[in-house]
């Protein structure tokens, strides 16, 4: 099993959502807002020496467990849908799952996902 994480633009979220969506055995996901900063985003962190810092950007992560087969079809179609080739787009990460049980019915592994 895998969990992955993506970072994305929040005008993205619905497209990758919806693309998610139409796969079949899509185990679901997790979506949050976050803020944070990441390489070549200085501008945001420091302004100007004359400007007033005004926040983190924000984004939405996004994350699900999923099998090992699947992880390939689900981050080609985050990165299809949330690709604009502007700077900043986001990141895909993907680790690894040791074990997962359901509290429900008490099952583990991959029967869970």
């Amino acid at each position: 099993m895998k969990r992955i994480i993506a970072f994305l633009k929040p005008n993205m979220l619905n497209d990758v959502i919806c693309a998610l969506h139409e796969m079949e055995g899509f185990p679901g996901a997790s979506i949050s807002e976050v803020k944070g900063i990441g390489r070549g985003m200085d501008e945001h962190v420091k302004g100007s020496h004359h400007e007033p810092f005004h926040g983190f950007p924000v984004s939405v992560r996004l994350e699900t467990i999923c099998r090992d087969a699947q992880v390939d079809q689900i981050t080609g179609i985050i990165e299809k849908n949330a690709h604009t080739g502007r700077p900043h787009d986001g990141k895909i990460f993907v680790c690894p799952i040791e074990t997962a049980v359901s509290i429900r019915t008490g099952e583990h592994g991959e029967s869970v996902v």
